[in-house]
């Protein structure tokens, strides 16, 4: 399978690279385009642009993303696959009229029907619904062990976006590349690199989502005490935590495993002091702190990537990534140190994007949803 990678402006600017992509003479024939675009208006041309090459699409809105090239911001960003169009499927279940946990579950089901052995990448849209939810049902209808890897798409400032495919877009649903790892192998992570500080607090009042005492103190107060006033903003559009440097010290909530999973706060409510964290939370969780991060966090993040090319997949066709937007804003220009580390362990072509809550297995254990983390997953055709 080869993979290659190409940029533009606008529509038309795919057009051309695409055909440049293409030359005489050169065995190159892209099946699927993964597609991430800042502008929600570009994705009806690229349809056309696309279809009328044969070319099945993933898309999805990502205004902060990368290649092998380093960050892209407003481009449209590509990456074209010759990968056989028996080894894929994509599937995009709308929430409209139903759950996150039948988007998900109706999903592993399409996966489980089309091949024996299923791999999913998934690229969910719409902050409100529940992820936890979506991966539970994913999971329930694949098994625990299936390969998942993903982030969740959109743009930060506002949360809004589309996903689509050749036929059909959603500007709320579940977009899933499943691939058949008998055919193409895909090996994965999901990696924070932050360690934690302090000591363990027990979450003692919570609804969904939000917190309402740690410690059987307002969960608010908790918080505000360790990251300090200054770190709490309020605007016209959202009251909360910024993306930095609210999502520089994610909440380490502890696992059987040992391996604790991250998830920052993202809003708070004054009104009853309560705090809303990215996947949902139940009372009697364990978490501690993070420490404000430093570069070993990075170098943890890149050292996972060449363990699994030692031990289990020595070359790749291509590289996905999804970076949480935390790690932009906290690292700023340097998270560059980051994405090149990344594409150099395989030195092939390489896509990705800052999202906005990640999926990915921490362990040997199940795909988890969670944030401030990289979750990366290399392909190879067997």
């Amino acid at each position: 399978m080869n993979a290659k990678s190409i940029t533009g402006k606008t529509p038309s600017d795919i057009q051309k690279a695409l055909e440049e992509s293409q030359p005489d003479g050169q065995d190159f024939k892209p099946t699927l385009a993964i597609i991430l675009i800042s502008n929600m208006d570009d994705a009806e041309s690229l349809r056309s642009i696309f279809g009328k090459q044969g070319i099945a699409i993933f898309g999805v809105t990502a205004p902060q993303k990368f290649s092998e090239d380093g960050i892209s911001e407003d481009d449209i960003l590509v990456m074209l696959l010759d990968i056989k169009p028996d080894y894929f499927k994509i599937v995009l279940n709308d929430y409209q009229g139903s759950s996150a946990y039948e988007a998900g579950y109706n999903a592993g089901i399409s996966g489980k029907n089309a091949f024996a052995n299923p791999g999913f990448i998934i690229s969910p849209l719409d902050f409100r619904v529940s992820n936890d939810e979506l991966i539970r049902g994913l999971t329930d209808a694949t098994g625990n062990d299936i390969m998942i890897a993903g982030g969740v798409s959109g743009d930060p400032a506002d949360f809004s976006g589309v996903v689509f495919t050749n036929s059909v877009s959603s500007t709320g649903g579940l977009l899933a590349l499943i691939i058949d790892q008998d055919k193409v192998s895909l090996c994965g992570l999901a990696v924070s690199g932050w360690k934690p500080v302090g000591t363990t607090k027990t979450i003692t009042k919570s609804g969904g989502s939000w917190v309402f005492t740690i410690d059987n103190e307002p969960a608010m107060k908790v918080i505000q005490r360790y990251l300090g006033d200054e770190m709490l903003i309020s605007n016209s559009k959202a009251t909360g935590l910024p993306p930095s440097p609210d999502l520089g010290y994610p909440l380490q909530f502890e696992r059987a495993s040992g391996n604790a999973i991250a998830k920052p706060a993202l809003f708070f409510n004054p009104a009853d002091q309560s705090i809303m964290i990215a996947g949902g939370v139940k009372e009697g969780d364990h978490f501690r702190f993070s420490l404000p991060p430093d570069f070993d966090v990075i170098d943890k993040v890149v050292e996972t990537t060449r363990i699994s090319k030692e031990k289990e997949m020595p070359d790749a066709d291509a590289l996905l990534v999804f970076s949480c937007v935390g790690r932009l804003g906290t690292f700023g220009p340097l998270i560059s140190t980051e994405i090149e580390g990344l594409a150099s362990t395989w030195g092939k072509p390489m896509i990705g994007y800052f999202s906005l809550g990640e999926f990915g297995k921490l362990d040997e254990g199940r795909c988890e949803f969670q944030g401030t983390t990289v979750s990366w997953v290399a392909l190879k055709e067997k």
